[in-house]
């Protein structure tokens, strides 16, 4: 018998782990048992049982929101698909929603930035869940911050716009948006609340409320962005009026890669 033969006659043996090897791993199961609950104890409470702005889901439940989300969605993912995004940034992310479905149905790395405590809820969930290719950061986004970001594939600037209006006018948001052509690399997703809308009817100028596709290509093509055009539209907040959804390209970009008409029905 040879020495290879030999050797294939007995058997390995069985390495026992160590009873101190055992007892690490099972700690360090517990603690990642407990840890969720306390990530999930931590989302119940944030939820405070009210209806998030856009859908949650956590541990495989959905939560109800006010906002239609998924319509928004399936135009936005049209567009992303159409243009080849690889990455995505959500300004004004709320509970990020957005972000998520990126990440999840379109492979994207996702980002999402957030002003208020609402993403602190899509975040515990987003963790909860160990959610990929994603994160939500809390910071209050201003054209310097704007220009600190890295240029991203496709920009998503959902019912953020207004706000900057109200609080800080008409040309402060030209401003932001300027600032913002520059970090989108093919394509923005862009939504602004109207004066049709109760809440936004004094904030706002009065054309949002009757030429409200007009008064944004103007304002988009005034602030470095061109192709200009409505993808689909919902029922704002309060279900008072219908918001346009828009998509546009920096202005300094290339002849775009697709037919910039295939966004808008594929």
């Amino acid at each position: 018998m040879t020495d290879v033969e030999s050797l294939r006659a007995y058997p390995p043996v069985a390495r026992r782990r160590s009873l101190g090897r055992r007892v690490r791993t099972v700690t360090r199961a517990l603690r990642w048992r407990l840890t969720l609950a306390l990530i999930r104890a931590a989302f119940i409470v944030g939820k405070s049982g009210g209806r998030t702005y856009q859908p949650v889901e956590i541990a495989g439940r959905r939560y109800a929101n006010v906002r239609d989300s998924d319509e928004r969605w399936q135009a936005i993912a049209a567009t992303l698909r159409a243009y080849g995004v690889r990455n995505v940034l959500d300004i004004g992310c709320a509970e990020g929603w957005f972000v998520r479905r990126a990440a999840a149905d379109l492979g994207c790395f996702a980002i999402g930035v957030e002003a208020t405590d609402t993403v602190i809820v899509g975040e515990l969930a987003r963790l909860h869940d160990r959610a990929e290719r994603s994160a939500l950061v809390r910071a209050f986004v201003t054209p310097a911050v704007i220009g600190a970001l890295p240029k991203f594939d496709a920009v998503l600037c959902t019912s953020v716009l207004h706000h900057v209006i109200r609080a800080f006018g008409l040309a402060s948001a030209e401003q932001f948006l300027r600032a913002l052509s520059g970090r989108v690399g093919k394509v923005l997703i862009f939504e602004i609340g109207t004066a049709g809308e109760s809440s936004w009817s004094k904030a706002l100028p009065f054309e949002l409320g009757e030429q409200q596709e007009n008064f944004v290509r103007r304002l988009l093509e005034t602030s470095g962005f061109r192709n200009v055009r409505v993808i689909a539209e919902s029922l704002a907040y309060h279900r008072e009026a219908k918001r346009f959804l828009f998509a546009a390209e920096p202005a300094e970009r290339a002849e775009p890669d697709i037919d910039p008409l295939v966004s808008a029905s594929a």
